[in-house]
Protein backbone atom coordinates (compact mmCIF):
# COMPACT_ATOMS: atom_id res chain seq x y z
CA UNK A 1 0.00 0.00 0.00
CA UNK A 2 2.80 2.40 0.97
CA UNK A 3 4.69 1.64 -2.24
CA UNK A 4 1.59 2.25 -4.37
CA UNK A 5 0.89 5.51 -2.55
CA UNK A 6 4.47 6.68 -3.15
CA UNK A 7 4.21 5.74 -6.81
CA UNK A 8 0.98 7.71 -7.17
CA UNK A 9 2.56 10.78 -5.58
CA UNK A 10 5.48 10.53 -7.99
CA UNK A 11 3.09 10.20 -10.95
CA UNK A 12 1.29 13.40 -10.01
CA UNK A 13 4.47 15.27 -9.06
CA UNK A 14 6.01 14.54 -12.45
CA UNK A 15 2.80 15.63 -14.19
CA UNK A 16 2.67 18.91 -12.24
CA UNK A 17 6.34 19.69 -12.78
CA UNK A 18 6.26 18.77 -16.46
CA UNK A 19 3.10 20.80 -17.06
CA UNK A 20 4.67 23.85 -15.41
CA UNK A 21 7.98 23.42 -17.25
CA UNK A 22 6.33 23.14 -20.67
CA UNK A 23 4.28 26.26 -19.97
CA UNK A 24 7.46 28.24 -19.36
CA UNK A 25 10.69 27.10 -21.02
CA UNK A 26 10.65 23.34 -21.66
CA UNK A 27 9.76 22.22 -25.18
CA UNK A 28 8.50 18.64 -24.73
CA UNK A 29 4.82 18.29 -23.82
CA UNK A 30 3.62 16.48 -20.67
CA UNK A 31 1.57 14.28 -22.99
CA UNK A 32 4.71 12.13 -23.21
CA UNK A 33 4.41 11.31 -19.52
CA UNK A 34 0.63 10.92 -19.53
CA UNK A 35 0.63 8.56 -22.51
CA UNK A 36 3.32 6.46 -20.84
CA UNK A 37 1.48 6.39 -17.53
CA UNK A 38 -1.76 5.19 -19.14
CA UNK A 39 0.03 2.04 -20.31
CA UNK A 40 0.61 1.14 -16.66
CA UNK A 41 -2.49 2.43 -14.94
CA UNK A 42 -5.29 4.18 -16.88
CA UNK A 43 -7.08 5.54 -13.82
CA UNK A 44 -3.95 7.18 -12.48
CA UNK A 45 -3.13 8.54 -15.92
CA UNK A 46 -6.48 10.31 -16.28
CA UNK A 47 -6.15 11.76 -12.79
CA UNK A 48 -2.65 12.89 -13.66
CA UNK A 49 -4.14 14.89 -16.54
CA UNK A 50 -5.59 17.16 -13.87
CA UNK A 51 -2.18 17.47 -12.27
CA UNK A 52 -0.61 18.36 -15.61
CA UNK A 53 -3.28 21.03 -16.05
CA UNK A 54 -2.55 22.42 -12.58
CA UNK A 55 1.14 22.55 -13.45
CA UNK A 56 0.38 24.31 -16.73
CA UNK A 57 -1.65 26.97 -14.90
CA UNK A 58 1.20 27.55 -12.43
CA UNK A 59 3.68 27.74 -15.28
CA UNK A 60 1.39 30.12 -17.13
CA UNK A 61 1.17 32.43 -14.12
CA UNK A 62 4.96 32.47 -13.74
CA UNK A 63 5.52 33.05 -17.45
CA UNK A 64 2.98 35.87 -17.48
CA UNK A 65 4.75 37.59 -14.57
CA UNK A 66 8.13 37.16 -16.25
CA UNK A 67 6.92 38.63 -19.56
CA UNK A 68 5.41 41.63 -17.80
CA UNK A 69 8.76 42.20 -16.11
CA UNK A 70 11.12 41.80 -19.09
CA UNK A 71 8.92 43.20 -21.85
CA UNK A 72 8.18 42.34 -25.46
CA UNK A 73 11.65 42.23 -27.03
CA UNK A 74 13.45 40.18 -24.40
CA UNK A 75 10.59 37.71 -24.09
CA UNK A 76 10.41 37.37 -27.89
CA UNK A 77 14.14 36.65 -28.07
CA UNK A 78 13.86 34.05 -25.31
CA UNK A 79 10.90 32.31 -26.95
CA UNK A 80 12.60 32.46 -30.33
CA UNK A 81 15.60 30.58 -28.91
CA UNK A 82 13.42 27.52 -28.18
CA UNK A 83 13.06 24.72 -30.76
CA UNK A 84 10.31 25.05 -33.38
CA UNK A 85 9.36 28.62 -32.47
CA UNK A 86 9.80 31.21 -35.21
CA UNK A 87 9.30 34.96 -35.36
CA UNK A 88 6.39 34.37 -37.71
CA UNK A 89 4.73 32.02 -35.22
CA UNK A 90 5.18 34.51 -32.39
CA UNK A 91 3.70 37.32 -34.46
CA UNK A 92 0.76 35.16 -35.55
CA UNK A 93 -0.04 34.35 -31.92
CA UNK A 94 0.22 38.02 -30.96
CA UNK A 95 -2.24 38.93 -33.70
CA UNK A 96 -4.64 36.16 -32.71
CA UNK A 97 -4.67 37.12 -29.04
CA UNK A 98 -5.00 40.82 -29.91
CA UNK A 99 -8.06 40.09 -32.04
CA UNK A 100 -9.75 37.31 -30.06
CA UNK A 101 -8.36 37.42 -26.55
CA UNK A 102 -6.98 34.39 -24.77
CA UNK A 103 -9.67 32.14 -26.24
CA UNK A 104 -7.27 31.91 -29.19
CA UNK A 105 -5.23 29.49 -27.07
CA UNK A 106 -7.98 26.86 -27.40
CA UNK A 107 -6.93 26.29 -31.01
CA UNK A 108 -3.24 26.16 -30.15
CA UNK A 109 -2.95 22.37 -29.75
CA UNK A 110 -4.44 21.78 -33.21
CA UNK A 111 -1.78 24.04 -34.76
CA UNK A 112 1.25 22.80 -32.85
CA UNK A 113 1.66 26.20 -31.20
CA UNK A 114 3.12 26.18 -27.67
CA UNK A 115 0.89 27.42 -24.86
CA UNK A 116 3.66 29.70 -23.59
CA UNK A 117 3.35 31.89 -26.69
CA UNK A 118 -0.30 32.61 -25.91
CA UNK A 119 0.62 33.42 -22.31
CA UNK A 120 3.28 35.85 -23.54
CA UNK A 121 0.84 37.54 -25.91
CA UNK A 122 -1.79 37.78 -23.16
CA UNK A 123 0.71 39.42 -20.82
CA UNK A 124 1.65 41.99 -23.45
CA UNK A 125 -2.02 42.73 -24.11
CA UNK A 126 -2.68 43.08 -20.35
CA UNK A 127 -5.34 40.37 -20.43
CA UNK A 128 -6.46 39.64 -16.88
CA UNK A 129 -5.22 36.61 -15.00
CA UNK A 130 -8.78 35.31 -14.52
CA UNK A 131 -9.66 35.10 -18.23
CA UNK A 132 -6.26 33.63 -19.00
CA UNK A 133 -6.66 30.83 -16.47
CA UNK A 134 -10.28 30.21 -17.47
CA UNK A 135 -9.43 29.78 -21.16
CA UNK A 136 -6.35 27.75 -20.26
CA UNK A 137 -8.56 24.87 -19.12
CA UNK A 138 -10.14 24.17 -22.54
CA UNK A 139 -6.83 25.09 -24.11
CA UNK A 140 -4.88 22.43 -22.20
CA UNK A 141 -7.02 19.70 -20.65
CA UNK A 142 -8.79 18.29 -23.75
CA UNK A 143 -5.48 17.50 -25.44
CA UNK A 144 -4.07 15.86 -22.30
CA UNK A 145 -7.16 13.67 -22.08
CA UNK A 146 -7.21 12.93 -25.82
CA UNK A 147 -3.58 11.80 -25.98
CA UNK A 148 -4.06 9.69 -22.85
CA UNK A 149 -7.18 8.09 -24.29
CA UNK A 150 -5.39 7.42 -27.58
CA UNK A 151 -2.63 5.62 -25.72
CA UNK A 152 -5.19 3.47 -23.92
CA UNK A 153 -7.03 2.64 -27.15
CA UNK A 154 -3.82 1.69 -28.95
CA UNK A 155 -2.79 -0.55 -26.08
CA UNK A 156 -6.21 -2.28 -26.06
CA UNK A 157 -6.16 -2.73 -29.83
CA UNK A 158 -2.64 -4.15 -29.82
CA UNK A 159 -3.56 -6.55 -27.02
CA UNK A 160 -6.43 -7.90 -29.08
CA UNK A 161 -4.16 -8.45 -32.09
CA UNK A 162 -0.98 -9.88 -30.56
CA UNK A 163 -2.04 -10.68 -27.01
CA UNK A 164 -1.62 -8.95 -23.66
CA UNK A 165 1.74 -10.52 -22.80
CA UNK A 166 3.44 -9.50 -26.04
CA UNK A 167 1.88 -6.05 -25.82
CA UNK A 168 3.28 -5.66 -22.32
CA UNK A 169 6.79 -6.46 -23.59
CA UNK A 170 6.80 -4.01 -26.49
CA UNK A 171 4.61 -1.14 -25.33
CA UNK A 172 7.22 0.92 -23.48
CA UNK A 173 9.94 0.71 -26.17
CA UNK A 174 7.29 1.44 -28.80
CA UNK A 175 6.06 4.44 -26.82
CA UNK A 176 9.61 5.82 -26.70
CA UNK A 177 10.19 5.30 -30.42
CA UNK A 178 6.86 6.93 -31.36
CA UNK A 179 7.64 10.09 -29.41
CA UNK A 180 11.19 10.25 -30.76
CA UNK A 181 9.78 9.97 -34.29
CA UNK A 182 7.17 12.64 -33.57
CA UNK A 183 9.67 15.17 -32.22
CA UNK A 184 12.15 14.39 -34.99
CA UNK A 185 9.43 15.48 -37.39
CA UNK A 186 8.16 18.36 -35.25
CA UNK A 187 11.55 19.97 -34.71
CA UNK A 188 12.34 19.88 -38.42
CA UNK A 189 8.97 21.00 -39.81
CA UNK A 190 7.15 23.22 -37.31
CA UNK A 191 8.10 26.82 -36.64
CA UNK A 192 10.92 27.01 -39.14
CA UNK A 193 11.76 30.43 -40.53
CA UNK A 194 11.22 31.01 -44.27
CA UNK A 195 14.43 30.44 -46.20
CA UNK A 196 15.54 33.68 -47.89
CA UNK A 197 18.32 34.18 -50.44
CA UNK A 198 21.74 34.96 -48.99
CA UNK A 199 21.38 38.59 -50.02
CA UNK A 200 18.42 38.86 -47.64
CA UNK A 201 16.13 39.97 -50.45
CA UNK A 202 13.51 37.65 -51.89
CA UNK A 203 13.98 36.75 -55.53
CA UNK A 204 11.50 38.12 -57.98
CA UNK A 205 9.17 35.56 -59.52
Amino acid sequence: MTSRCSSTIIDHAVAVFWGAAEASAFFVVPDVWLSRLVLRDPKRAYLACGSALAGALVGGILTRAWVQRVGAERSRAAMRSLPSISDEMITRVEDGVREGGFRAAVAGPTKGVPYKLYVRAAALENIGLGPMLAWSVPGRLPRFLAVTALGQLLQAGTSRVIGRERTSRIQMPTHTLVWIAFYSWYFTHVGREPQLPSSGVAKER
